[in-house]
């Protein structure tokens, strides 16, 4: 990118002389496009920039989804093998600073940053329309800052639409990005522009109130301001405006798209005569690895998925430690094998085995028969926060801002509808297994190992092996190399690596530690 604006750049100032000596008969109009000095001045055209932001918003979730739920301890990377395309390189901790997911999150990242940057110089304060483009766009803005200070400590920070000679911007101050994110999350929640559903039965796919004020707690959770954390999280539950949706069984499937306690999530409707317009959004939700598996005629199971994101025995031995094998939320989040085939009619074909299974199946996020999957493209919405993580956050943020009796409160909200016993008080260890529980596959947990230091011993031997589940259930092990540098190693895996080239065409950039 930084080396196309160079060329141009070079281009335009040899052009200069002769450009200069033509006369006006030269400057025409090009066809088809409005200067952006004319450009934002209608409400529809303040719409359609938003919806650009939008639209480069959607493409995040893909390498976010793989990268932050194969970093933790939740799944496998599974696929046709253990080294089908190079997910295993994130769930080995074997990958580098040329790693293509990490570097394609983080320029669409910046992508976001930049449309949204356009839209809030750009987009006048008219109408309502245009007072809720620039808070919206301010939220993206503070959404895409969140990820990267939380994932790579000190990115650029970029607060406005870069001129010739910005684009090697240096590392970011810490504090500085942090207060960027408050100031974006605070001016949008107190435009009173933002949408606000009129009740929980509602739908809407576009930034709330609710969902920035959930962002900008969260983002005090991050910082450890717990009481300021507590007041914004509060009043996020007690708007009234979400609750827990009654069906667990349906909570991240296309039955259950912006249900009552979805905060925010990116919508993709289905486009039947297109389907590869789905494919970089929602292939990765795995299931089951279609050619290795047949299908009784009831099941409710797509049967052309790709097998990715496994959930690993130990996340489904945490399941039962707390609710017991037949537990509610477990058999709604995860299915072994052996339920997969007495309840959902699916059955490894004789003479094949699943790598990277242990023979468990995320059932949270599975693609149903009745959606459109072909060719393996279910247009899945993604979900991006929420109620339940609401109230998590703010029985941490409660817990440690001193207020035990209410965080324990929040926990056991959680709890009944998960159909687990009451706590009668609750810890920190507490709230972290809730949530360990509750949001796993979500995007959550691997920010939050980080930040509460358990990283280092939860994530050590990640890479040191794979499973293979067999046609008769059995599962085996593959040791891959015990020299191997794998695993979560302390200093520097706190953050991930500044992309290569990013470092190549930027002297001002400094490379994180250990990379």
């Amino acid at each position: 990118m930084k080396n196309r604006y160079l060329i141009i750049g070079i281009m335009a100032s040899l052009l200069v002389p002769s450009l200069t000596s033509c006369d006006d008969r030269l400057d025409i109009d090009e066809h088809g496009v409005s200067p952006i000095s004319t450009f934002y001045t209608t409400d529809s055209e303040a719409d359609e920039a938003i919806t650009a932001v939008y639209s480069k918003w959607s493409s995040v979730f893909n390498p976010l989804h793989a990268m932050v739920n194969l970093l933790s301890d939740e799944c496998w990377s599974g696929g046709g093998n253990h080294y089908d395309g190079s997910y295993y390189r994130l769930a080995d901790y074997t990958f580098d600073t040329d790693y293509a997911t990490i570097s394609t999150l983080y320029q669409d990242l910046y992508n976001v940053i930049y449309a949204s940057n356009v839209v809030i110089e750009n987009v006048k304060s008219e109408s309502d329309i245009m007072k809720r483009a620039i808070a919206e766009a301010k939220v993206f803005r503070a959404m895409s800052n969140f990820y990267l200070v939380t994932l790579w400590g000190t990115p650029p920070l970029v607060d406005h639409t870069l001129k010739a000679g910005e684009y090697s911007q240096g590392n970011c101050d810490q504090t500085a990005m942090w207060a960027l994110i408050e100031k974006d999350l605070t001016e949008a929640i107190s435009s009173g522009a933002l949408t606000e559903k009129s009740s929980a039965t509602d739908k809407t796919y576009r930034i709330t109130k609710q969902y920035a004020q959930a962002l900008l707690g969260k983002t005090y959770v991050f910082e450890k301001k717990w009481s300021d954390a507590v007041t914004v999280l509060d009043q996020v539950i007690s708007s009234g405006k979400y609750t827990l949706y009654n069906d667990y069984s349906n909570l991240n499937t296309i039955v259950g798209e912006c249900n009552s306690e979805c905060l925010f999530e990116i919508n993709r409707p289905t486009d039947t005569a297109n389907p590869s317009l789905n494919f970089d959004m929602t292939w990765d939700y795995g299931g089951l690895r279609g050619e290795k598996y047949t299908y009784t005629n009831s099941s409710t199971l797509c049967n052309r998925t790709w097998g990715f994101f496994n959930p690993t025995k130990a996340l489904y031995d945490a399941f039962v430690a707390e609710e017991g094998q037949n537990g509610y939320r477990l058999h709604n989040t995860i299915l072994t094998y052996q339920q997969l085939k007495d309840e959902q009619g699916a059955t490894i074909v004789s003479g094949m085995n699943i790598t990277d299974n242990e023979g468990y199946y995320d059932f949270k996020n599975r693609i149903l028969a009745s959606d459109f999957c072909m060719p393996y493209n279910p247009p899945k919405n993604f979900r991006f926060m929420r109620l339940a993580e609401v109230y998590l956050l703010a029985a941490e943020a409660n817990l440690e801002a001193g207020n035990a009796t209410k965080a324990t409160q929040y926990v056991n909200v959680i709890r009944k509808r998960a159909g687990v016993a009451d706590l009668a008080t609750t810890t920190l260890n507490d709230i972290k297994n809730e949530k360990r529980l509750e949001l796993c596959f979500e995007m959550v947990r691997y920010q939050d190992l980080i930040r509460w230091g358990d990283a280092a011993k939860v994530l050590a031997d990640k890479g040191s092996k794979y499973p293979t589940l067999n046609a008769d259930g059995t599962v085996t092990y593959t040791t891959i190399n015990a020299t191997a540098d794998h695993g979560f190693k302390t200093g520097k895996n706190e953050l991930l690596p500044i992309p290569a080239t990013e470092i190549q065409v930027n002297p001002n950039m400094k490379q994180n530690t250990g990379w």
